[in-house]
């Protein structure tokens, strides 16, 4: 067999193995498999890899004693395949996978926490903290995303952290008393600071906070900076300074509603606390109510899910839900508005209008629950919600509801035979518009999230990612590409006269499948064609084959002296792909099951291999 012939063998070859990519994509448009099924598959093709990869390629190299360029080429492949990975992935590229989007998550967080943490100096010094302070404080850290239009938080609302802007834009608006447009406070942009006036001295939020566009951003904790305090005597100074600054003085005068003499003892109490107790007393605490509500717990039978509470979930609820008084005309949310919370009405007095500002049949008495239903959806009201008398409501934020469901299984397990129900089925499907199986799909992730004590997933949120990224499509066709090039290198490399291990193809086939299997239904939710998704995967196909008959070329002008380096190239390229994105991806899928798979794919590549 000339050399000619083997180079077309490997083209061959490389189609072959990446064949199961647009079988893959077919298969995704009329079966879709549980997420345990395609990770089964995933760890069985990478043991099968792993088996393959040592008994093919780099123990032939061993039994020649070619350590030194053998571990050069591992070295340079994996190293070569985590930089090329790190390109692709902060060009959109994370999200062909689960893994790689986690991964690329976690990477972009370390990589700014310092740069952000650094900019909170404009809002309150912290500059001095030790190493192991910053690392505590960046570990309580929330990734928060505000769709336009959301209140990051509205007037009365506790002030329990303190936001940063990463991308996009806030502005702190001033509703004003009964005025017709809310005034510009302040305009936040990137690596910005906002809230921590109201923060720090303890007070109900004065202005509301509105995303003015997408806006990503960071939310860090009360409790943390509360328990930073305690610990850190840098940081103590800092909010010492910062309390002593004119302005605060103004602040609590002019915004808070206090009097000179009252906002200058509390200054000096706060200051005089902080040095001696490490912590800060509150100015004006916020209307909560709690009293009256314990008494009003019984009346919530017409929110399923909150019904028959029990004394300490009252208890619990009182504490955190916020009390605010109506009046005629007043709106609790506006039609376009992110569900962010909801409200529960001590007395009747509101009604729905549409958008021809006609008053819908639906008015809501005292105990209902309004804004239920789009608030767990996580989508934007298809209503408004009309004041027509005074009245009072407690309101549940999205905060808040996510620790309830952290404490309570009585709740989780009410909330949950509620997604269960027709309620929320209907809803989605007459008011958004949803097709039966994106509805099923997103009970079903509701479901899950529920029962481990998360809130449902936000269908709002669930639509950032294709906005995220203008490049995108082209990012992920490229992140796939990046991971057939280390299968493209080894089946040139292994390829020789006398032929290529069959458990070596094997496992290439069956770890593309499930990858395309998975990934295309991905595309598919973000709105991409069919004809699309086969494209991309058809083309990744080809480029394979040409890629692997590139591999034989390249082995076959090199001076054999070479040979080691490169095979150990070829198999540290794929094994570092195979430990960063395949398992990676098959353990966040399919859990428990994955390391047995893997072995049986490994054992099954030895057992042909032996055949």
């Amino acid at each position: 067999m000339t050399e000619s012939d083997l180079v077309w063998m490997a083209f061959g070859i490389g189609l072959l193995s990446a064949l199961s990519l647009p079988l893959g994509a077919l298969t995704s448009f009329f079966w879709k498999p549980e997420s345990r099924v395609v990770a089964g598959l995933m760890a069985f093709g990478g043991g099968a890899l792993l088996a393959a990869l040592t008994i093919d390629l780099v123990a032939p190299v061993l039994q020649l004693g070619h350590y030194g360029a053998l571990f050069t080429g591992f070295i340079s492949g994996g190293l070569l395949f985590i930089a090329l990975n790190h390109m692709v992935n902060d060009y959109g590229g994370f999200r062909r996978k689960i893994s790689t989007t986690v991964h690329h998550s976690r990477r972009e967080t370390r990589r700014q926490v310092h740069r952000i943490l650094n900019q909170l100096d404009r809002t309150v010094a912290i500059q001095g903290l030790s190493s192991a302070e910053f690392k505590s404080l960046a570990e309580d850290i929330e990734p928060r995303y505000y769709p336009r239009g959301a209140q990051v938080y509205r007037v009365g609302d506790p002030a329990d952290a303190l936001f940063v802007v990463i991308k996009g834009q806030i502005q702190v608006q001033d509703p004003g008393d009964g005025a017709d447009a809310p005034s510009l406070v302040r305009r936040v942009t990137a690596d910005e600071a906002f809230g921590a006036d109201s923060l720090f001295t303890g007070s109900a939020h004065c202005f509301q906070a509105v995303a003015t566009e997408p806006t990503w951003g960071w939310r860090i904790k009360e409790a943390s900076l509360r328990r930073l305090l305690a610990e850190s005597g840098s940081f103590r100074q800092a909010v010492q300074n910062w309390l002593r600054q004119p302005r605060m003085l103004h602040y609590l005068i002019e915004h808070q509603g206090m009097q000179a003499k009252e906002a200058g003892g509390w200054l000096r109490a706060a200051i005089a606390t902080l040095e001696a107790e490490g912590r800060l007393p509150d100015a004006r605490p916020v209307e909560r109510r709690s009293d009256e509500f314990r008494a009003f717990a019984h009346q919530l039978d017409r929110l399923p899910w909150l019904e028959d509470l029990s004394a300490e979930e009252a208890n619990w609820l009182a504490l955190h839900l916020v009390y605010r008084r109506y009046r005629p005309g007043d709106l609790l949310f506006n039609e376009g508005d992110p569900a962010d919370r909801l409200f529960i009405l001590e007395q009747g007095g509101v009604t729905l209008v549409d958008a021809a500002h006609r008053l819908l049949p639906s008015r809501y008495e005292a105990g209902d629950g309004v804004g239920v239903r789009s608030f767990l959806a996580g989508v934007r009201h298809t209503v408004s919600a009309r004041v027509l008398r005074d009245c009072g409501a407690w309101t549940l934020r999205r905060e808040d509801f996510e620790q309830l469901l952290a404490h309570y299984p009585d709740i989780r397990n009410r909330l949950a035979a509620y997604l269960q129900g027709p309620g929320i089925h209907d809803y989605l499907r007459e008011r958004y518009h949803l097709d039966g199986g994106k509805v099923e799909d997103w009970v079903a992730h509701a479901l899950k999230a529920v029962k481990g004590g998360e809130p449902p997933p936000s269908l709002l949120e669930g639509g950032v990612e294709s906005s995220a990224h203008g490049g995108a499509p082209l990012a992920i066709w490229l992140g796939i590409l990046l991971d057939g090039i280390p299968e493209s290198l080894v089946i040139g490399a292994s390829l020789s006269p006398a032929g290529i291990s069959l458990s070596l193809v094997v496992g290439l086939f069956l770890s593309n499948y499930p990858e395309a299997l998975s990934s295309s239904r991905g595309m598919a939710e973000e709105n991409y064609s069919r004809r699309r998704i086969l494209l991309m995967w058809t083309s990744i196909m080809l480029l394979t084959g040409v890629g692997a008959a590139l591999g034989k070329l390249l082995m076959d002008l090199s001076d054999p002296v070479y040979f080691p380096f490169l095979e150990g190239l070829a198999a540290g390229a794929m094994l570092t792909m195979i430990a960063q994105t395949m398992l990676p991806e098959a353990y966040i899928k399919g859990g428990s099951i994955v390391g047995f798979c893997t072995l049986m794919g490994f054992f099954c590549a030895i057992f042909t291999k032996a055949l």
